[in-house]
C-alpha cells in the first residue's frame, strides 16, 4: 500500500508538471550546499530580483517602490500592516476567489489570514516532504498528526486516508486521554511505522505523563521519528519523549502564512537551519530596521521567494533569534539560534484536566472582528479574556458560549476590552497566560 501511494502521489506529480518534485530537488540541493556558497547567493539575487519586479508591477503598495532593486531599502511589514490594508498587498493577476488562504492566530494572539498562489502551495508541500523526511517520513508511509481540531483545520476520513495522513484530537491532555492517545498511535503504527508531528506544547504534556508513569505504554507504538511545531521544544522534553518513543525528535521554526522556515536536527537542538531554497532571512535590530550585529538576538525578517499572490516582502514574523553557522555534514549552514519565542502556558478546565492550549487558540479563528487577545486563567475555575478589537465587539455571549465548550459550563469567564495588550521584554504578546502555576 505505501508503495501504491508514493507511486500515485509521484504520478500526479508529474501529470502536473513536477513542481513538487522540482521543488523537493532545490530544497535538497542548497540544503546540502554551503550557506555562503556562490551559487546561492545568485540563487538568492534571482529570485528575490524577479519577486521584487513581481510585487511593483502586480500590486498596489509595492507599486512604490517600484524603482527599488536592493531588498534592504524594502519596507519592513508585519501583521498589523498587511491586514489594514490587505487588498494593497494583492497581486492583480490573480482570482482572489482561486487562491489558497492561510489562517492562523499567530504567536501572539493575532488573527491574521494570507493567501498563497497554487505554486506556492506546491513549494509548500515540497518543503514538509523533505523536511519530513530528514525525520525519517517518506511520501506514502503513515503521519500521525497530534494536534487540536475544529472545523476550520478539521479534514475530512476521506483526505486523511488519501494523504495517509491519521488526525488525533489533542484537546484534553489528561492522564486518561494521553493513554487513549497512544493506544489510537498503536493501532495506526500496527501494520508500518509512522512519522510523529505535534506541538511542542502537547510533547510537553506527554512527557509530563512519562515521567509520572513510565514508558511502558509507549513501547507498542512504531514511530520513526518526532517532529515539534509552534513552539520551543525544551530539552527535557526532547530527551524524554525521544526514550518512550525510540526515535530521535527535530524542531520545526514554521509559520501558517509562511510554511516551513528552518528545522533543528538531533544533535544540534534548537539550532534551526534556514530553509534558503524558499525564504530569505534576515536578523534585524529590536528597535530600528538596521541588521543585527553578528550574534546578536534581534526580530527575524522573512522575504517569502515564491507567494506571487500575496507577496510578503521583508516580513517581520513577530519573532525573535540570532543568526550563527553550525554544521551539517560536510558544509556550514546559516542557522538561527537563540530562539526567543512561543513558549505557550498550560492551561486546565474546570475539572483540572489539562487543556491544549491550541484549542483555546482555533476557537477565535471564527471572530475576525478582533485584532488580538489574550486568555488568563486566574483560578481553577475563573479565566479573563482581554480583547482588542478593530472596532466594536457584540458577540461576547458568543464567544463565552464558545469557551464554556472547553473549560466547562461551570467556568466564571470575564471578557474585557481593552485598547492594548502588554508585552513581554522580547517584544512578544503570551496570548495563553496561567497565573495559578
Amino acid at each position: 500500500m505505501i508503495n501504491v501511494r508514493n507511486s500515485a502521489f509521484w504520478t500526479k506529480d508529474y501529470l502536473s508538471k513536477s513542481h513538487v518534485r522540482k521543488a523537493i530537488s532545490d530544497i535538497e540541493k542548497l540544503y546540502y550546499m554551503n550557506s555562503s556558497s556562490e551559487v546561492i547567493s545568485k540563487y538568492h539575487e534571482q529570485t528575490i530580483n524577479t519577486l521584487l519586479k513581481h510585487a511593483s508591477q502586480s500590486t498596489k503598495f509595492y507599486n512604490d517602490y517600484k524603482n527599488i532593486k536592493d531588498l534592504k531599502q524594502m519596507p519592513v511589514v508585519n501583521k498589523n500592516i498587511i491586514r489594514s490594508q490587505q487588498a494593497d498587498f494583492l497581486s492583480n493577476l490573480y482570482n482572489k476567489d482561486k487562491l489558497i488562504w492561510m489562517t492562523t492566530s499567530g504567536s501572539t494572539g493575532e488573527p491574521f489570514t494570507c493567501y498563497q498562489n497554487k505554486e506556492k502551495k506546491k513549494r509548500v508541500n515540497a518543503e514538509v516532504i523533505f523536511f519530513n523526511g530528514l525525520a525519517g517520513y517518506n511520501v506514502g508511509r503513515k503521519l500521525i498528526h497530534l494536534r487540536s481540531l475544529n472545523l476550520v483545520n478539521k479534514k475530512s476520513k476521506f483526505n486523511q486516508l488519501l494523504q495517509n495522513e491519521n488526525l488525533i484530537d489533542v484537546n484534553q491532555l489528561n492522564k486518561e486521554d494521553i493513554e487513549k492517545y497512544i493506544r489510537e498511535m498503536q493501532r495506526i503504527s500496527k501494520s508500518s511505522s509512522s512519522t510523529l508531528l505535534g506541538y511542542a506544547s502537547t510533547y510537553d504534556a506527554f512527557a509530563m505523563y512519562f515521567n509520572k508513569h513510565g514508558m511502558s505504554k509507549a513501547k507498542g507504538c512504531k514511530i520513526n521519528g518526532i517532529i515539534s511545531t509552534s513552539e520551543i521544544l525544551f530539552n527535557e522534553t526532547r530527551e524524554t519523549i525521544s526514550k518512550a518513543f525510540n526515535c530521535n525528535s527535530y524542531s520545526r521554526y514554521a509559520n501558517m502564512e509562511n510554511g516551513v522556515l528552518a528545522q533543528d536536527t538531533p544533535n544540534q537542538p534548537n539550532t534551526f537551519i534556514i530553509n534558503e531554497a524558499n525564504y530569505y532571512i534576515e536578523i534585524l535590530d529590536m528597535t530600528t530596521d538596521e541588521p543585527a550585529r553578528e550574534g546578536e538576538v534581534g526580530r527575524i525578517v522573512v522575504t517569502d521567494l515564491y507567494n506571487y499572490a500575496m507577496p510578503m516582502i521583508r516580513y517581520d514574523t513577530g519573532d525573535i533569534g540570532s543568526l550563527t553557522m553550525c554544521r551539517v555534514g560536510n558544509v556550514e549552514k546559516k542557522a538561527i539560534t537563540d530562539f526567543g519565542g512561543r513558549k505557550i502556558d498550560i492551561v486546565f478546565d474546570v475539572n483540572g484536566s489539562i487543556i491544549s492550549p491550541h484549542k483555546i487558540s482555533v476557537s477565535f479563528w471564527s471572530f475576525s472582528e478582533l485584532k488580538q487577545f489574550q486568555f488568563v486563567q486566574e483560578a481553577s475555575d475563573s479565566y479573563k479574556v482581554l480583547l482588542v478589537p478593530y472596532n466594536e465587539f457584540n458577540r461576547e455571549k458568543e464567544l463565552k458560549n464558545t469557551l464554556k465548550e472547553i473549560v466547562g459550563e461551570n467556568a466564571k469567564i470575564e471578557i474585557e476590552i481593552v485598547s492594548s495588550i502588554p508585552s513581554l521584554k522580547s517584544g512578544k504578546y503570551k496570548y495563553i497566560v496561567n497565573q495559578i502555576i
